[in-house]
């Protein structure tokens, strides 16, 4: 049986090591960040072994954060044993993990980020340099790199069915997003849940506010709108349950795609864009929920990723 390592570094990187544990025949291992106890508790039912790596930082660190993380993020991954393949979900954290296991032999393939159309990211950019290919998931992205594959978006098995349950969803991911909640509590004629983060929900005047739910695939089935920032869960949203949806671009994310990348991005599922909140005069967000744009059909490309990973049988 293939020996597969699959790095999951965190957000929506474990959201990419997860949809392919699902589709896989077997168990595989996993790599997460060291501490993640969020990663830990959603790849357990598919793992085999769970091994924690240092990342070398986080979405706001700066350069000295990353200096002195590397170092025990070094040390971690050369005590991993040498696997046939692994799969690197992207961010720092994948990048020692993935050269460690080059170096003692593996086959080494990386995943570049669904909404990164013209620009790379940084730890996939270096990876490719090594990687047997990078999977990507839209054709728009073949450019990118001499060996990209395209395979097709990235996603989970749909676990419910999609129904119209009359409320309009808004997340941004565990940071959240202020700007946009501060928004959303100033609009009374829909009935929003919003999933803030780790925004204070007390902050955010919706029908329901909350930090985290386990259940978020559910609420995406049941909602009428998803709001969201330039991350996974608008790809989940149209990709898996075809729900109109909005990408309201974060201009704090200096680290992540950039705004032409997300229009694009929104392009590319038929999601309505609108530019960071701090840009707004009034009425955006209204607009955007009275007359979503209809989302485009795409198919999940998850199984093509594994067809061709069991070549390395």
């Amino acid at each position: 049986m293939l020996k597969l390592l699959i790095v999951a570094s965190g957000g929506g990187h474990t959201g990419f090591a997860r949809a392919i544990a699902e589709y896989l025949p077997f168990k595989a291992d996993f790599v997460v960040p060291r501490g993640d106890s969020w990663s830990m508790e959603v790849l357990k039912d598919y793992a085999s072994n769970v091994y924690e790596v240092m990342k070398g930082r986080g979405p706001k660190d700066g350069m000295f954060v990353l200096l002195r993380n590397s170092i025990k993020s070094f040390r971690d991954s050369f005590s991993l044993n040498k696997y046939d393949v692994v799969i690197a979900t992207g961010s720092n954290h994948s990048l020692f993990v993935a050269l460690s296991q080059k170096l003692k032999g593996s086959t080494i393939f990386s995943i570049e980020s669904q909404d990164r159309i013209v620009t790379r990211g940084k730890a996939v950019s270096i990876m490719s340099k090594f990687s047997k290919n990078v999977f990507v998931h839209w054709k728009e992205q073949k450019s990118l790199y001499k060996n990209s594959y395209v395979v097709g978006p990235i996603v989970e098995k749909p676990k419910f069915s999609a129904k119209n349950e009359g409320y309009v969803l808004v997340t941004a991911g565990t940071m959240g997003f202020p700007r946009l909640f501060k928004e959303v509590s100033k609009l009374d004629k829909f009935n929003f849940i919003v999933q803030t983060g780790q925004v204070d929900p007390s902050t955010v005047k919706a029908s329901k506010a909350f930090k985290f739910d386990s259940e978020m695939e559910r609420l995406i089935a049941g909602a009428s709108v998803v709001v969201t920032h330039q991350g996974k869960t608008a790809m989940e949203s149209v990709v898996m349950y075809g729900k109109p949806t909005v990408i309201v671009y974060n201009s704090d994310w200096t680290k992540a795609a950039t705004k032409e990348d997300t229009k694009l991005y929104a392009e590319i599922l038929g999601a309505k864009f609108l530019d960071d909140p701090l840009t707004w005069k009034g009425g955006e967000l209204e607009k955007a929920l009275d007359n979503p744009n209809k989302p485009k059909n795409h198919e999940i490309g998850t199984p093509k990723l594994i067809d061709y990973i069991l070549k390395y049988k």
